[in-house]
């Protein structure tokens, strides 16, 4: 699930895989800040054990920034990025 700040940026939060006692790392990013996100959109990998997880989310936007790079271990809810709700954009 999603988590909305205040100055509009939906976070995109590290999923549950069932790896309490695993390392689980950030092993690739599909998207890159800027670019346009639609519903279900693979975003990023997460890899524990040897098992690619993909995460998506239910938002549509632009990628507003990556807070965890590649290699990074994550543990479940840390934020990973953030994503400026469509709403929240507007084209100039």
């Amino acid at each position: 699930m999603t988590r909305s700040a205040a100055d509009g940026l939906v976070a995109i939060p590290a999923p549950p895989l069932g790896a309490d006692d695993e390392t689980v790392r950030v092993s690739a990013w599909l998207v890159e800040p800027g670019d346009v996100i639609t519903t279900g959109n693979r975003l990023v990998e997460l890899l524990v054990s040897g098992i690619t997880f993909d995460v998506s989310v239910d938002v549509e936007g632009v990628l507003e920034r990556i807070e965890k790079p590649i290699g990074t271990a994550v543990v479940v809810e840390d934020t990973l990025g953030w994503i400026r709700t469509s709403a929240d954009h507007t084209h100039t």
